[in-house]
């Protein structure tokens, strides 16, 4: 056979197999009770289910503000801070000191900027930061979700423990956690905290004193009117030295975990990489940890 005809041959043999191959998809789909590609009205159905659902005109973020470059055309970083021992505290001066202060300084340093601190309260400072009062939040904000739908976080800059403060007297009667899981034990947390749903879940029988975010939720414990209640720091004797004889930790352990760090808004993604190269740099050359053990250590501090 001349090879012209070997491929004529070829060819034919390859059509033939297509079509029996068809045929049997055709069949098997028929039997699964499927139809077939391009058969009729089964043909328009597919086409149907294949449209794009209705959708709403995509979000844009156009003309998103270069803050790093306007700190630095500034010449000074504002930093939002509000109070909260001992990241951010008042000395005897009034002038502001803590943990969150002293970073602020040194990334201020480092920018080669000065700094500037925006102070406000805990249920303004988003607010604050959205309306450009300040560039970032430095007061060891806690990482919760439905903030992290607001603005960004940073990786954390510290680590807190959710701890027990107790009021004096209602101390004695807690020897572990387990023991504030009872009827008409009085507990305070801010609204809408990990605070409040750690307690819902640890200490279902008891009642939770909810505060708002710029009320002291000591103030309940100090006045009678709560047994205890649940406070996020790395220094839990700093609070309770501030009354030794209205206070007490009755735990050393804390319940659980809060995770803060320094909030910048949505869309500065240049802004956020410099921050977090910043941060890592501390964080290998141990500056973080050092400033860490100074601030949770009362007797570095309180005498100033």
């Amino acid at each position: 056979m001349k090879a012209s005809e070997c491929m004529r041959a070829f060819r034919v043999a390859a059509v033939a197999m297509a079509v029996a191959g068809s045929t049997l998809v055709t069949q098997a789909l028929a039997q699964a009770g499927t139809p077939a590609p391009g058969t009729g009205a089964a043909s328009q159905e597919a086409a149907t289910r294949r449209v794009a659902p209705r959708d709403i005109e995509p979000v844009t973020r156009g003309g998103t503000v270069d803050t790093l470059a306007t700190i630095r055309k500034r010449g000074v970083l504002r930093g939002g801070v509000a109070i909260s021992e001992p990241t951010v505290m008042h000395d005897a001066s009034g002038k502001l000191v803590g943990f969150s202060i002293d970073a602020a300084r040194w990334l201020a340093e480092d920018m080669g900027v000065g700094v500037e601190f925006v102070e406000t309260s805990w249920s303004g400072i988003i607010s604050g930061l959205l309306n450009r009062e300040s560039d970032l939040i430095m007061s060891g904000l806690w990482v919760t979700v439905p903030r992290a739908l607001v603005i960004n976080f940073t990786t954390p800059t510290a680590v807190e423990g959710i701890h027990v403060i107790a009021g004096r007297t209602a101390a004695a009667r807690f020897k572990t956690p387990a023991d504030l899981d009872r009827a008409g034990t009085r507990i305070v947390v801010y609204v809408g905290t990990l605070q409040e749903r750690l307690a819902a879940r640890r200490f279902p029988k008891a009642t939770l004193v909810k505060v708002g975010g710029d009320v002291d939720h000591l103030e309940p414990v100090l006045a009678g009117e709560a047994d205890a209640a649940l406070v996020p720091t790395f220094a839990p004797e700093v609070i309770v030295r501030a009354a030794p004889d209205r206070l007490a930790l009755p735990f050393a352990k804390s319940l659980s975990t809060a995770w803060a760090a320094i909030g910048v808004r949505k869309g500065d993604f240049d802004f956020v990489n410099f921050l977090e190269n910043w941060l890592a740099v501390q964080r290998d050359e141990g500056w973080l940890d050092v400033r860490t053990t100074c601030w949770a250590d009362p007797t570095n501090w309180l005498k100033r």
